[in-house]
């Protein structure tokens, strides 16, 4: 019997919404027993739209696209979170373009995606892959992000939330002053902070820079 899966593709850049549908295209024909009805979108508010008139199966996500009109729904992570509440059955996959694990764990434990792609790995083999899984209720990491779970999984380091916070805005090149205002901590905490993250990877006596080296070698960043 032919299941038909309705799917809402999410991404700013037309070539990408083709190359995605050309994907799921080529999978329908290869499994005749499922037949696919796809509609994309581009932005927050055309997606808000399109769910409010529509029941979607899966929705592929991208975590940057432009904001909604009110500017209440800024980014791919806002339509998820929209979409877990008011949406319950619907299936989301988040396509990301950031390999850092401060970014992956986010989306892993406020949204729990059933698929998590890194951009840089998606192609017509991999989308056919995360549909397949998904449409038999398995859920589907690409290679890059397994690795890079799979290496921080591997570490003896751990880290709260604030400790990866502190990792993720030094790594933007951020100073102590600077980091005052992203990070819960007074100055002389975020000082105490780094050295106590320098001593964990091994980088005591040395500068921000070879902390971050270190993290982003144990698969923290």
């Amino acid at each position: 019997m032919t299941k038909t899966t309705s799917i809402l593709l999410v991404d700013d850049h037309p070539l990408i919404i083709e190359a995605y549908t050309s994907s799921l295209e080529i999978f329908e024909n290869k499994n005749p027993n499922y037949k696919i009805k796809i509609n994309s979108s581009n932005c927050c508010q055309s997606t808000l739209d399109l769910l409010e008139n529509n029941i979607y199966d899966i929705v592929f996500l991208d975590v940057r696209i432009p904001p909604s009109k009110d500017r209440k729904f800024k980014s791919g992570e806002d339509i998820a979170n929209y979409i877990t509440k008011k949406y319950k059955d619907t299936k989301i996959v988040m396509i990301t373009g950031h390999y850092d694990l401060f970014t992956l764990g986010n989306i892993l434990q406020n949204i729990n995606p059933v698929g998590l792609l890194f951009k840089g790995d998606v192609n017509q083999e991999v989308l056919s892959s995360a549909l397949n899984s998904i449409l038999n209720e398995a859920p589907f990491y690409s290679d890059t992000i397994l690795k890079l779970l799979r290496k921080n999984i591997s570490s003896k380091i751990i880290l709260d939330k604030t400790d990866k916070l502190l990792l993720f805005e030094i790594s933007k090149g951020k100073k102590t002053k600077e980091l005052s205002k992203t990070v819960p901590l007074s100055v002389g905490g975020i000082e105490k902070r780094k050295r106590q993250l320098k001593d964990l990877f091994g980088t005591s006596n040395k500068d921000d820079d070879e902390l971050i080296k270190s993290a982003l070698n144990k698969g923290f960043l």
